[in-house]
C-alpha cells in the first residue's frame, strides 16, 4: 500500500503562530572571535566562519578566550623579569 502526496494547493506553507513568534523579534548575540553581530539561532559567524555555541557557552568561550590571553601576558613578564634577573645576577 502506497502513501499518495498531497496536491501543491493542500499544503499549508502559512508559519504558524510560533514561528511568527519566534522570528518577529530576532535573538542577536556577538561571536566570540570577531564581535560580529549574529542571529542566535546560526552555527557559523557569516564574517569569521567560526563555529558558534550556544549562548551560554558562547560567553563561556569569550571569558576564556580573554583569561587565555591575560595567562600568556603574565607568562611574557614573568620570562622577561627573570631574564633580568639572571643577568643582574651573572654580571
Amino acid at each position: 500500500m502506497m502513501l499518495e502526496r498531497p496536491d501543491d494547493s493542500e499544503k499549508n506553507e502559512d508559519p504558524t503562530e510560533e514561528d511568527v513568534e519566534r522570528f518577529s523579534s530576532p535573538c542577536v548575540g556577538r561571536c566570540p572571535e570577531c564581535g560580529q553581530q549574529v542571529i542566535e539561532d546560526v552555527d557559523i559567524c557569516p564574517r569569521c566562519h567560526a563555529f558558534l555555541w550556544d549562548g551560554v557557552q558562547m560567553k563561556q568561550n569569550s571569558k576564556m578566550h580573554r583569561m587565555r590571553g591575560i595567562f600568556i601576558l603574565l607568562t611574557i613578564v614573568l620570562i622577561l623579569t627573570l631574564s633580568g634577573l639572571m643577568a643582574i645576577l651573572l654580571r
